[in-house]
């Protein structure tokens, strides 16, 4: 389970190495668990919680 201002990250489609902090988390209607994630470089992104990794 992610909170609110957890380190996380994750690699992106390049396999580059992504960090950031968790802005806020959601649940889908088929109970898939989202973070919205705001990068250290940048922007911000939204993905399954299952893609991502506490640190």
């Amino acid at each position: 389970m992610f909170s609110a201002g957890s380190r996380v990250f994750f690699y992106d489609s390049t396999g580059q190495l992504v960090r950031g902090v968790v802005e806020s988390t959601s649940r889908m209607a088929d109970g898939t668990q989202m973070v919205v994630i705001r990068r250290d470089n940048g922007g911000i992104m939204t993905l399954p919680s299952a893609s991502v990794s506490k640190g």
